[in-house]
């Protein structure tokens, strides 16, 4: 064979090689420059077309098509804050779950896709990626469940096998299949970027969660961000709506997108103002807590993190490549890109393990008179993170959990009741947590307890609580009014009359009494009727149905009584937290030992008490150190060491005294016996 019938192949295969490489190199824009690129870029609807702006009724615009051009938005939605639905995905350190609220059945379920000890999947309950949506849409950033289609080939559920002679007609659509149709005509969630990177605060997360509201999926981009107004709702629409079959002008249309008109040019591009490094202020809509309860401190007195007040972003330290994959920031964390991250969380960077720390001008604390035994047990958000510890666990709300970054009227402390800063052990070093108490309607088989969907224990004792909108839980199932036969035998004939604010102080005692008696009993008969009803729904037939709230198990144990019992289903779930960091001066130890060391330091008495929305007078509540796992008697034994150290401190400064005082006077005996024996000399 002739020598260049050989060499061609190569030659072209290293071409096709080098050009295919190439091509996968030059496929996303970039400018490789710390300014920031002006965006005046075409939009692109969901089918990938160039959308007209100046049309009357145009398309909305779709961050997956439109970003996507110059940026890998695969990658982009493989990132933390998206991927949590992708089962291969690493669970990571457990973190906060989304909670499923609902103070109509007095429920709060820690939910996650991660899989999470403690958390439920929402799949496994029943709870569908669009129930998801709709129910925590609020503070996703879109992608995940929001683009996690369900498998509608199972078409129409058929009715079972005894009414087989039901006419067709009757056949009933699968959840599947149904929610197929709904998403057809909203659309999905796509990744929307400019939730992070608008520069500014022109974004709306209000106008985000309507169009979510409205299942205006497609829509929620367009409106969020201002490019117009968007007209119509998705779901006042029936399953089989079709789009090309309504007229023009028909109240049953799909939504209309009219962009304004100021962000348009000449060649019909449309100006996003976009920023490389998000914003703090896009961050916190997710990330805020807000201290709640009687005693908790005016947020105005109340720093941010000393990092954020030093003029520090969160993302200078949770940064992330196009991948998307945010760096947590915690202690021995391993980044999926398999880059090095240790320089970035609390000890990495201010006293210089693994890299070398001191980024961004960390300062390396001395951490004077502080024993090192102490850097093998705590951890440093234990003493610099979160709320100062008092004699209680302080109540607490978050963004994902109580709905925080939107308008609302309701000031009580609602539901979920989350407990902070609570002290627990991962292996021999002691973290800072947030705590929840699952609460809900459950099955129990055997030892399993199972909860049940939310929505159909919500169909199934409606009736039975009947809790008004606007009422809590807790409150709907004591409510009782006293009869007047109740009230005369409390007060008797004549006072019974008299109007409430004109009773005596020891009268209105005796009726408030009555009516916590009365409303005791009216939440166990209550509890005892909905646990009947939810017979219905059990599906195993060895089960037997259960509510869990605040630690505690009930069941019947009669036709209309109940009883309590103890069960791991009723553990809490909690997790880490590393903010907001304090300044140095209020860390813990600040003032010495004795913030820790002494008899009733709250680092290891502070009580917390489970916290539900069943109406429970006496909810278990367990010290610090119990939760921890510390022995009490070792404690208070090295408390008590302490607490004599100061007196040990001057014994021994007062026997050194005496010692000098010896070998002075030897001293001098010696000095006056060598010049005596000089001057015999």
């Amino acid at each position: 064979m002739p020598r260049n019938s050989t060499i061609l192949p190569v030659l072209l295969m290293a071409v096709c090689w080098s050009s295919a490489l190439g091509a996968e190199e030059s496929r996303f824009t970039q400018t490789h420059s710390r300014s920031q690129y002006v965006h005046w870029i075409d939009l692109y609807d969901a089918n990938d077309r160039v959308i007209d702006p100046a049309a009357e009724t145009a398309a909305p615009y779709s961050p997956q098509y439109t970003c996507g051009r110059c940026h890998d938005y695969a990658a982009i939605a493989g990132g933390h804050h998206f991927n949590a639905i992708h089962k291969k995905v690493a669970p990571g350190r457990p973190g906060e779950p989304w909670i499923w609220t609902d103070q109509r059945t007095g429920t709060q379920l820690p939910l996650s896709y991660r899989g999470w000890p403690g958390t439920y999947d929402p799949g496994a309950l029943g709870i569908s990626s669009r129930d998801f949506v709709l129910k925590f849409g609020r503070h996703l950033p879109g992608g995940g469940p929001g683009e996690s289609l369900p498998d509608a080939s199972e078409g129409v559920a058929k009715q079972p096998e005894a009414s087989k002679e039901t006419k067709a007609s009757n056949d009933k659509p699968s959840k599947a299949a149904a929610e197929a149709r709904r998403w057809k005509l909203s659309g999905l969630l796509n990744v929307d970027c400019m939730i992070c990177h608008t520069n500014g605060n022109g974004y709306s997360q209000e106008a985000w969660w309507t169009q979510i509201q409205r299942e205006n999926f497609a829509w929620a981009s367009s409106a969020a961000i201002g490019l117009g107004t968007v007209e119509g709702d998705v779901s006042k629409l029936p399953d089989d709506f079709d789009p090309a079959k309504a007229a023009a002008d028909s109240p049953q249309k799909l939504p209309a997108t009219r962009y304004a008109r100021e962000r348009i040019n000449g060649e019909k591009k449309v100006f996003f103002d976009v920023v490389r490094k998000p914003d703090n202020n896009a961050c916190y809509y997710c990330h805020s807590t807000h201290l709640a309860g009687a005693h908790a401190p005016a947020a105005w007195t109340l720093d941010e993190d000393v990092h954020l007040r030093a003029g520090f972003t969160c993302a200078d330290c949770h940064s992330n490549g196009i991948d998307h994959h945010t760096v947590r920031s915690f202690e021995g964390e391993e980044h999926p890109s398999g880059e090095r991250v240790e320089t970035l969380s609390c000890r990495g960077c201010h006293l210089g393990e693994g890299q070398g720390g001191g980024r961004m001008g960390a300062p390396k604390p001395l951490h004077q008179g502080l024993p090192p035994l102490h850097f093998e047990k705590l951890a440093c958000t234990t003493c610099h993170c979160g709320p100062e510890i008092s004699k209680e666990a302080g109540l607490l709300q978050t963004s994902l959990a109580h709905g925080l970054g939107l308008p609302s009227h309701e000031t009580a402390e609602i539901p979920p009741g989350i407990a902070a800063p609570v002290m627990l052990r991962d292996g021999e070093m002691l973290y800072p947590h947030r705590m929840v108490w699952p609460a809900f309607w459950g099955q129990k088989a055997g030892e399993v307890i199972t909860p049940l969907n939310p929505d159909a224990v919500y169909e199934a004792t409606r009736k039975t609580l009947r809790v008004r909108r606007g009422t809590g839980f807790s409150a709907a199932m004591t409510e009782v009014r006293l009869t007047s036969a109740e009230k005369k035998e409390i007060l008797g004939d004549e006072r019974s009359k008299v109007k409430d604010d004109q009773l005596t102080e020891e009268e209105k005692a005796k009726v408030a009494e009555a009516v916590a008696a009365r409303g005791r009993d009216n939440w166990r008969e209550k509890l005892a009727a909905a646990l009947t009803d939810l017979k219905k729904i059990v599906t195993d037939p060895s089960a037997e149905p259960v509510f869990v709230s605040a630690g505690t198990v009930y069941r019947l144990s009669g036709e209309k009584s109940v009883e309590v019992f103890d069960h791991a289903a009723a553990r809490p779930y909690a997790w880490k937290f590393g903010h907001d960091v304090r300044p140095a001066r209020l860390a813990l130890g600040a003032n010495g030992c004795y913030d820790c060391h002494t008899l009733d330091a709250p680092l290891f008495t502070s009580t917390v008490a489970a916290m539900g929305q069943a109406p429970d007078e006496a909810p278990p509540a367990q010290a610090m150190y119990q939760l921890a796992g510390y022995d009490k008697m070792k404690l208070d034994a090295w408390a008590l060491s302490f607490l004599s150290r100061t007196a040990f401190k001057y014994f021994g400064y007062g026997a050194m005294g005496v010692v000098a005082l010896v070998l002075l006077a030897y001293l001098v005996q010696g000095v006056a016996g060598l010049a005596s024996f000089g001057r015999r000399r």
